[in-house]
């Protein structure tokens, strides 16, 4: 018989009662809404004052509050914790919060980038050994295509999305890569032409990670005091 009490997960109080406090919601209303959260007031006061719950508890009360499992348990806290420049920390600390990690990007990386591909293709009657029988070159092409396709009819009839981004903005980035088969792009890895081995795990959607907003404001900062 498993180790329940092995099965927990970290949670931040701090952002947990910040959330809270944003939808203005509370322990106790949690509680209240057993039917979708499963677990008393009780058993979640508990786990907070732990420092730890069950997984499936953390994604519930996530949703129920619309924001990224992973901020309730300081995964965006710890990421800034491991910058080592003071500035670069400090700014990566002002970009958390609650507004930016919806849990609609937690639902987003569940489907993942190649399972939303290979889905979109088998409702259309392709399967995947047909999509190989095209050139690897003309794949790319075909995946950038699709993926503007779709953006125009969004575009279409919606002028930003749940994000709050501009969708004919979004558009013009997606247009501006048709037939762009740069060896490092996350396409020309997934058809075996990149210039490194593809990372299947990667979600091509996915926020951006703590390291590439280090680097490109390493960068940025390295640059505006070589102006001056």
């Amino acid at each position: 018989m498993g180790n329940k009490s092995a099965q927990k997960v970290p949670v931040n109080k701090e952002r947990f009662m910040e959330v809270l406090r944003l939808r203005n919601s509370s322990i106790r209303k949690l509680g209240e809404a057993y039917e979708e959260i499963e677990r008393t007031e009780k058993t979640i006061r508990r786990c907070l004052d732990n420092g730890e719950m069950p997984p499936d508890l953390l994604n519930r009360i996530a949703k129920h509050l619309n924001v990224h499992p992973d901020y309730l348990s300081g995964v965006y806290d710890d990421k800034a914790d491991r910058i080592e420049d003071d500035f670069l920390r400090t700014m990566y600390r002002s970009f958390i919060k609650p507004e930016k990690y919806p849990y609609l990007l937690k639902a987003k990386s569940d489907i993942g980038y190649t399972n939303y591909f290979e889905n979109i293709l088998t409702m259309n009657d392709i399967s995947m050994d047909l999509f190989h029988t095209l050139l690897p070159e003309e794949r790319i092409l075909f995946r950038q295509e699709m993926v503007v396709a779709i953006m125009q009819v969004i575009a279409k009839h919606f002028t930003h999305d749940s994000l709050g981004n501009s969708t004919s903005e979004t558009l013009a980035y997606y247009e501006s890569y048709i037939g762009d088969c740069d060896p490092f792009s996350y396409f020309a890895e997934l058809e075996g032409i990149g210039s490194t081995e593809p990372d299947l795990d990667t979600d091509f959607y996915d926020e951006e990670s703590a390291q590439d907003f280090e680097k490109r404001m390493e960068s940025k900062y390295r640059k505006e005091n070589d102006d001056h």
